[in-house]
């Protein structure tokens, strides 16, 4: 299948600049970007009218189940929110259950222009197979979540082989350092090292998390305690990271650590603000997620970019710094870094993650400056074309291989059974 894009903005590899021209795209793999058309036959062309081509968002922090959990718990803290109400309601979610929730987030994620996700729940057979159905990309995270196993190791090993390596990819994940033992997290860094694994945690996302570690670890933080683990010795993706000093986040420089921020999340549970520019003084990959939609309660980038820039700016007093043309990137090439996918750029040989944005919109006029109108003006309503791995899953407004009726209709079966249960 060859597919032209033509007369397009083309974001280029940078995200510094658009170019006008054509896009070839054939199977999965980018073929062609330049000023002319090339001389080749085409299955299909799309007339792009002007509009944005860029590489499709990449959403590094997510559990996409949790859609089933959206506005249940709403207006609390993050310990009150997660282990009074949260936790209580996953363990009366069942591996079907799972399926239609993370069905239902496939769908938001197609519809607002993400297409690769790193994905951290638990039932993964459930979760892998939304996925397969889907097309779409994702790294997903196996290991001792909030739903304990018996037999951490075994369970690793049985997991591995549910990854077919390019679409979905594994990683060892650690929840959290206040919900995971000591030996649990070595047995993991173990596994990854035996099996050349990267691994994610969710680290330093309260201040409580911060002072408990720091008490219960002879004043180790945790940045500092999870050192003595060696857990940074293999990739290590981070989520949230806000309570950190500049020792931590030298910590994670020093290791090579990436980082994702998820300001929604975070701000909506009174978590605090993530220290985004201090990050980049160190040099650290920082990439951009949603977290789950029980806690954020959309899955958009838009709005987390959005978030990104302008927090950071009230957090320092500093309105120049994290600047859109950096946040644009944190949401794409960083994300694809992060995860280890070729991809997060318009650029021949990447792979062809692509989505159209419509700037035909009051909000996106005048279009003399439209990296800075991506992040502080654009919404995910005006992603009109979802292409993941070379096949568009989603077109202006239609969901190509989803059967959208039948996830309406079995999530708020499953709501309904869990408000009946969960008196």
């Amino acid at each position: 299948m060859r597919i032209l894009f033509k007369n397009a903005k083309i974001l280029d590899a940078e995200i510094s600049n658009f170019l006008q021209g054509h896009v070839v795209v054939e199977g999965d793999t980018i073929i062609y970007v330049g000023e002319i058309i090339p001389k080749l036959s085409f299955d299909e062309i799309i007339d792009c009218h002007n509009n944005i081509l860029m590489p499709g968002f990449v959403n590094a922090h997510c559990h996409s189940p949790m859609t089933l959990l959206r506005g249940a718990c709403d207006d609390m803290p993050l310990n009150n929110w997660l282990f009074d109400n949260i936790i209580p309601l996953e363990n009366k979610l069942t591996a079907e259950d799972i399926f239609w929730g993370e069905k239902l987030a496939i769908l938001e994620y197609l519809a607002s222009g993400i297409t690769c996700i790193e994905e951290c729940y638990f039932e993964n057979e459930s979760i892998i197979k939304a996925l397969k159905q889907s097309g779409l990309r994702a790294r997903v995270g196996f290991g001792p979540s909030t739903r304990k196993v018996e037999n951490l190791v075994d369970f690793l090993k049985s997991q591995l082989s549910l990854c077919d390596g390019e679409m979905i990819k594994p990683c060892i994940y650690v929840h959290s350092i206040y919900t995971t033992s000591s030996s649990e997290i070595e047995q993991c860094v173990d596994f990854a090292a035996k099996y050349n694994l990267p691994m994610s945690i969710h680290l330093c996302e309260t201040l409580e998390e911060v002072g408990n570690c720091t008490v219960n670890n002879g004043g180790l933080t945790p940045p500092q305690y999870l050192e003595s683990l060696g857990f940074f010795d293999r990739q290590t993706l981070c989520y949230h990271c806000v309570h950190m000093d500049k020792d931590d986040l030298q910590i994670l420089s020093d290791y090579d650590a990436n980082i994702c921020t998820c300001p929604s999340s975070n701000v909506k549970l009174a978590s605090g603000i993530a220290p985004v520019y201090a990050m980049q003084n160190k040099n650290i990959n920082i990439s951009i997620g949603t977290d789950g939609a029980a806690s954020n309660n959309s899955l958009d980038m838009f709005k987390e970019m959005f978030l990104v820039a302008t927090l950071s700016k009230v957090d320092i007093s500093d309105a120049s710094v994290v600047r859109a043309k950096e946040v644009l990137k944190m949401s794409i090439i960083n994300g694809a870094k992060a995860l280890g996918f070729d991809c997060g750029e318009v650029k021949v040989g990447k792979k062809a993650d692509l989505i159209l944005i419509d700037t035909q919109k009051p909000h996106m006029q005048p279009n003399d400056n439209l990296l800075s109108h991506l992040v502080y003006s654009a919404k995910s309503s005006d992603v009109y074309l979802t292409m993941v791995n070379g096949e568009i899953l989603y077109r202006d407004g239609k969901f190509l291989r989803e059967d959208v009726d039948t996830i309406y209709k079995k999530v708020n079966e499953i709501k309904e059974r869990l408000k009946n249960e969960y008196k």
